[in-house]
Formats: structure tokens, sequence, C-alpha cells
């Protein structure tokens, strides 16, 4: 076998590996952050309507840091989340209804706040929390917390 033909071997399956090596990290992010279990409990079931907020960033529990990914949009309905296209495998979108938002609190930082909310897991009888960051983003969602009169912790 020639070099050129190798080449044109290697090329192609390194694309492949790496295409699944990041769809295996991807599926991990979401299984180990909570993200595939918010999206079976609050599955979107259409578009995203309300204010959008692009690019945002979050922190599902512990493990998973969502920066500069996020596409968040406030609507009547809840909160819709879906991430860029690039991370959507193992990702479906999520809209949490205000009703399961549980309690809010608001962590002020140097250039930016982060507002932390208590969302219900149905399945366990618990919270998840997720944080989400960003001044205009933070802002917008008090507001709503303070309309549908949500506990600040």
């Amino acid at each position: 076998m020639s070099e050129n033909n190798l080449i044109f071997l290697i090329i192609p399956l390194f694309i492949v590996c790496f295409g699944l090596l990041w769809s295996l990290i991807v599926v991990a992010i979401s299984r180990l952050g909570g993200w595939a279990a918010l999206a079976r409990q609050y599955p979107a079931p259409g578009p995203a309507t309300g204010r959008t907020f692009s690019m945002r960033s979050a922190k599902f529990g512990l493990f998973s840091s969502y920066r500069n990914c996020l596409t968040v949009s406030l609507s009547l309905s809840g909160i819709h989340m879906q991430p860029m296209i690039v991370f959507r495998v193992g990702h479906k979108p999520i809209l949490i209804p205000w009703a399961a938002v549980e309690g809010v609190s608001r962590q002020d930082f140097f250039f930016t706040s982060a507002l932390k909310l208590r969302v219900k897991d149905r399945e366990t009888g618990t919270t998840r929390n997720i944080t989400f960051y960003g001044n205009e983003l933070v802002e917008a969602l008090e507001v709503h917390a303070e309309t549908y009169k949500i506990p600040r912790d």
C-alpha cells in the first residue's frame, strides 16, 4: 500500500473516530449532569417562544457546565433550553414549567450575576440545581420568578 493510499484511509478513519468519541463525551455529559433526566421529565413540545437569549451559560449540578452554548427562551410556558448544534447529541430540548421551579437564589460576582434555580425532579421527588449566568438573563429570570411567586432561598 502506498503512502497516498494510506493517507486517504487514515483521514476518513480519523473523522469517524473523532465523531464517535465526541458523541460519546457529549452524551456522557448529558447523563452525568442531569440534562437527559430533565429532558425525559420536561420535554419541549415544539420550538421555543418568548424572549430568547443566545450563547448563554448554565451549570447543571456538579458535573455539567454549558458555557456560552445554550439558547434559553423565557415564555409564559416556562424556560426552554437547547444547546448549539455541536452539543445536541443526547441533549433533547427542555421546557421547564414555572410551576416546577421551587426556589431561586442570586449570586453576584465581579462582572456578572448568577441565578440558581431549584427544579423539581418528578422521578425522585428531590430537586436539581440549574445555575444560569449573565446579567441580562438573570434579570429576566428574576422578573419571571417574581411574576410566578417563586420563593427566594
